[in-house]
């Protein structure tokens, strides 16, 4: 018998590989009981619902974005377009080498959620933003950035411009999420610099 741990590590590895084939509406329980290879028992001892699990899918990417948000923006001596950029590439794009499959399970299905369950997942990705949302009213105070838009629709084109590589990312290509996490900060903090 597997420890509890590793039990509930199972069932969320067939959750994810089933959402991901089916998606959420497509996926019974049983179907993720039985790809995890344990009993009912275990899955009920983890988690109440479906609806549970698909919110530790996203917990697991989640967190660990944010733990890389963090350890960006605690480094005091970067400047803004330094932070935006290590945002760029450490919190938002590397974490999909690791998690792309979570990332795109939530990204599809995350319709599923409801608005109470959604609370929670909206503080994690509230604090997520927050990070993108001060660093750019910092640049543009500070004069580094261009005031292009409204701070929030920029943070949210940053944010949704680096979600969306989900879509058609190899994780086994030729060109890894650092490469593109790069690239992508490049356009972005030239095009927002002031002056050019």
């Amino acid at each position: 018998m597997r420890d509890p741990e590793g039990a509930r590590r199972a069932l969320l590895t067939s959750a994810i590989q089933l959402f991901e084939k089916h998606g959420y509406a497509g996926t019974t329980v049983q179907s993720i009981i039985d790809g995890a290879n344990l009993t009912k028992g275990a899955f009920y001892h983890h988690f109440n619902t479906k609806e549970d699990l698909l919110v530790q899918v996203h917990d697991q990417f989640i967190d660990y974005q944010l733990y890389r948000a963090r350890k960006v923006v605690a480094d005091t001596k970067l400047s803004s377009d330094e932070v935006l950029r290590r945002l760029i590439v450490e919190a938002l794009l590397e974490p999909m080498a690791i998690y792309k499959s979570e990332i795109t399970v939530y990204l599809q299905e995350h319709r599923f959620l409801s608005g109470e369950v959604f609370a929670g997942i909206r503080e994690k990705r509230d604090e997520f933003e927050r990070y993108f949302l001060d660093v750019i009213e910092r640049g543009i105070e500070e004069g580094v950035f261009r005031p292009v838009g409204p701070p929030r629709i920029m943070a949210f084109g940053i944010i949704g411009m680096g979600a969306w590589t989900y879509s058609w990312l190899d994780t086994g290509g030729p060109v890894s999420p650092t490469d593109i996490g790069k690239t992508y900060a490049e356009m972005i903090v030239n095009g927002l610099r002031a002056g050019d």
